[in-house]
């Protein structure tokens, strides 16, 4: 058997990892970062052994750039413990509150999780200094024929350098491994408590309980969440004459529904740079993305099906809609020659708004 750990398609570090926990009583990891994202596909083997101690000390912190979650590795020297163990939890907050541990799996993990901290079988410390070094160190059980194993490599504790990028491990069970050992021991001792202090221990627990996306709400604050969310699209008054004029200059009846649609979308385009337009067929989207078009007073383009691009007498299709709405300046492409469309919007710089009609066809 080979001791190179690659995560090939025969062999990834994570099934090895779930080998020897099964046989271990004492876990050493030394990670670059740690925020649940490697240990939580450990769980149905750590959920077996119930009886492994998890000692896990944190080289690094992480952050977010462009929503993506990078390591931080920026110089402690002049930061006491607890500015330390802040943006440790400040890194954690971060990092749990992203799209990866926004799923039913983790929700349910996350309560085993948590009694491992209280039960002190997960402890967790974080280095002085920044540490990018990947050391996972299995005490065995005396039952087995070798009493520890390493091993060290490239892979941090996440689910892609467990399972799905390129890596480059090796697994060690005779030379060096005592020398190892000593070099984790030695980091530990040094390092800053963070779960091993019931004040720190219970500012974690708060974290996670109170702060991150596994925040447990009632029915009722989920209710005026919604209810927020509902009155502050309210929030561009649409009292004015200039809406009301151009619909009953077109001979449209200008529906409460379809204006307070518009306030809706006007609001969320302001927080959000963009809205979706839902609703049931007849309602009249066209109408309410043209009426949104004509208050941005912006030039845009419209890209819809074929069938839905109109003549060139207007008296039909999108071209219709837009000379009701005085959009004269705006233009309206087949969705089904997106690049000549996309040729044209680099080709003129005012371009500012892109309509999507029939939107869900271009669904992953």
């Amino acid at each position: 058997m080979s001791n190179f750990i690659t995560n090939g398609p025969t062999k990834n570090l994570l099934q090895r990892l779930e080998q020897l926990i099964s046989c271990s009583k004492e876990l050493k990891f030394l990670v670059g970062f740690f925020y649940f994202s490697g240990i939580k596909d450990l769980y149905k083997a750590l959920h077996k052994n119930e009886d492994v101690i998890i000692r896990i000390c944190v080289g690094l912190n992480v952050d977010t750039i462009n929503y993506c979650l990078v390591e931080c590795g920026e110089s402690t020297k002049k930061l006491s413990k607890n500015d330390i163990i802040n943006n440790y939890f400040e890194s954690l907050k971060k990092s749990i509150n992203s799209e990866e541990f926004d799923n039913k799996e983790f929700y349910q993990q996350i309560t085993y999780f948590i009694q491992l901290l209280l039960n002190n079988r997960l402890i967790i410390r974080k280095t002085r200094e920044p540490n990018h070094a990947k050391l996972y160190l299995f005490l065995l059980n005396e039952s087995q024929a070798k009493q520890k194993i390493l091993i060290t490599g490239s892979s941090n504790l996440t689910r892609p350098g467990l399972v799905d990028q390129n890596e480059f491990n090796v697994e060690i069970s005779d030379y060096g491994i005592e020398e190892a050992e000593k070099y984790f021991d030695t980091l530990w001792n040094s390092s800053i408590l963070v779960t091993e202090e019931n004040v720190r221990k219970n500012e974690l627990l708060q974290i996670l309980k109170h702060q991150t996306l596994i925040k447990e709400i009632t029915p009722f604050e989920a209710y005026c969440l919604v209810l927020k969310a509902f009155l502050e699209s309210y929030e561009i008054n649409l009292s004015g004459e200039a809406v009301h004029k151009i619909f009953l200059s077109n001979n449209y009846v200008p529906y409460r529904y379809q204006l307070d649609a518009i306030g809706q979308a006007l609001s969320i385009i302001e927080k959000h740079n963009g809205v979706i337009l839902a609703d049931v067929v007849g309602l009249g989207k066209t109408i309410i993305a043209c009426a949104i078009a004509f208050m941005l007073k912006k030039r845009g383009i419209v890209i819809c099906p074929p069938g839905l691009i109109g003549n060139d007498n207007k008296e039909m299709g999108w071209k219709k809609y837009l000379e009701d709405f005085r959009l004269y300046d705006w233009e309206v492409r087949s969705s089904g020659k997106l690049e000549e469309a996309l040729e044209f919007v680099n080709q003129h710089n005012d371009i500012e708004v892109v309509i999507v009609d029939e939107a869900h066809r271009f669904r992953n």
